[in-house]
């Protein structure tokens, strides 16, 4: 169950940054010109440009994301199961947390997905914290 909640965490990772990076790739280029260095991004959104606003979001809906981290995370957790080491119950409530209060602030989105996931951390680890002690 560990295994799996890890392998899905990454999965959703790598489904987050490919679906939303296809909005991402046309502001790449000025990325790389460090077009997001601009006072303008420290402008309240509504004295910001279109275009700065497009790309603000298409970076903080891909390279910015929490989905590197989610990638990153997932394989630990695969990795820490893989050697039979304890995934800390913590992860797994933290993340049901944060995913619950975004999937209500957002619901068309992703987050639902995760709540299942973290669901799942928690079960495997409280089941493993029980045949270990």
């Amino acid at each position: 169950m560990i295994r799996w909640s890890g392998i899905e965490l990454v999965a959703v990772g790598i489904l987050h940054v490919i679906v939303l990076g296809k909005d991402a790739l046309p502001h790449v280029p000025d990325w790389l010109r460090l077009q997001l260095w601009t006072d303008e991004h420290w402008r309240p959104f509504e004295a910001q440009r279109l275009d700065i606003l497009a790309s603000n979001a298409a970076f903080w809906a891909t390279v910015g994301s929490f989905a590197v981290p989610m990638i990153l995370l997932g394989a630990l957790v695969i990795w820490l199961d893989r050697r039979g080491l304890p995934v800390p119950a913590f992860v797994g409530w933290a993340l049901l947390a944060w995913f619950t209060v975004a999937s209500l602030i957002i619901e068309a989105s992703g987050f639902p997905l995760g709540i299942p996931i973290a669901a799942c951390l928690i079960l495997g680890a409280s089941r493993r914290n029980r045949r270990h002690a």
